[in-house]
């Protein structure tokens, strides 16, 4: 059977391709662990799998195919992905550049800079800077300041988890990318931080704005709801989930990338999760152009008790 095309709704703003879940870093504060049902070995899709798939979807130049994960550099086929996507969709790359030295030797040989660059005002592949697990970010600099050199688009994004030693390391980060010429942001951490203040004393905030659905995230209770995303997320066995929660809890697949009959429905869905959702979804952000305009990637209506 031919596959029907997969057409992007105007109201998407973003397509996330989770090619693994795997990753060689396991920070303390990784937003995929959130609600502690993440499992990071799931089955996952080989490349042609992928290539098959992903070369179904019409998009538009402004929405790229982003790929993330986990560490994208850990699939052993994210070259050839790349490598056999149709020439008119565009490409983003989310990535520590993982631990594979090889690999990554293999990337910058095979990869024309071109194919991974575009008319936008943030670097196409951006890399996670983590402190915790790199300390100074040396190997990171050097491998960022080498690619840029050879004309990808890259950049060094920092995590802004508010532990002292954290806050201490990006700003640290920032003179060393500001002397290497490199591109250097930081994004707000989302999520409870706990620490002790200066007489010992336990405390804990919630960091994020999730002022336009108060009581989303971070509860005891949920209340059920009606959801309607704006982002395409694949996870990495071809599953495709409404938001962030289910797609990290491999609950509640509304339908295979695999499918030759599988089409986007741009419709509000019944939930009974509201309370725990994933503040990836529920956070007031920046839009595709990092704009901050008071977005959020999912719209919910009719919250109600159970």
């Amino acid at each position: 059977m031919k596959k029907k095309s997969i057409r992007i709704p105007n109201t998407y703003k973003y397509i996330s391709a989770f090619i693994t879940f795997r990753c060689p870093w396991n920070c303390s504060y990784c937003l995929n662990d959130f609600d502690e049902k993440f499992k990071r070995k799931t089955k996952e899709l080989t490349g042609d799998g992928w290539i098959k798939s992903l070369n179904w979807i019409i998009s538009r130049p402004e929405v790229p195919i982003t790929f993330t994960g986990g560490e994208p550099f850990v699939h052993s086929d994210l070259i050839k992905i790349i490598k056999n996507l149709r020439s008119d969709l565009n490409i983003d790359i989310l990535t520590t550049l993982g631990k594979n030295q090889d690999y990554l030797e293999r990337f910058i040989k095979e990869i024309d800079p071109e194919r991974i660059k575009r008319n936008t005002d943030y670097p196409s592949i951006r890399l996670s800077y983590h402190p915790e697990k790199m300390l100074e970010g040396e190997e990171l600099i050097a491998e960022t300041k080498r690619m840029q050199d050879l004309g990808f688009n890259v950049g060094i994004y920092g995590i802004k988890y508010p532990s002292p030693e954290q806050l201490q390391a990006n700003t640290q980060m920032q003179f060393r990318c500001l002397n290497n010429k490199i591109d250097y942001r930081e994004k707000d951490f989302i999520g409870r931080y706990e620490g002790k203040d200066d007489l010992g004393r336990p405390f804990q905030i919630t960091h994020g704005n999730f002022s336009i659905y108060p009581g989303c995230s971070f509860q005891k209770e949920t209340k059920s709801c009606s959801c309607k995303t704006s982002e395409l997320l694949i996870s990495p066995d071809g599953g495709v989930y409404r938001c962030h929660r289910d797609l990290y809890a491999q609950e509640n697949s509304i339908g295979s990338i695999l499918d030759p009959e599988f089409e986007i429905q741009d419709i509000f869905r019944y939930c009974n999760q509201y309370g725990h959702c994933h503040p990836c979804d529920t956070k007031v952000t920046t839009n595709y152009k990092q704009e901050v305009i008071g977005h959020t990637s999912v719209e919910i209506k009719n919250v109600k008790e159970k």
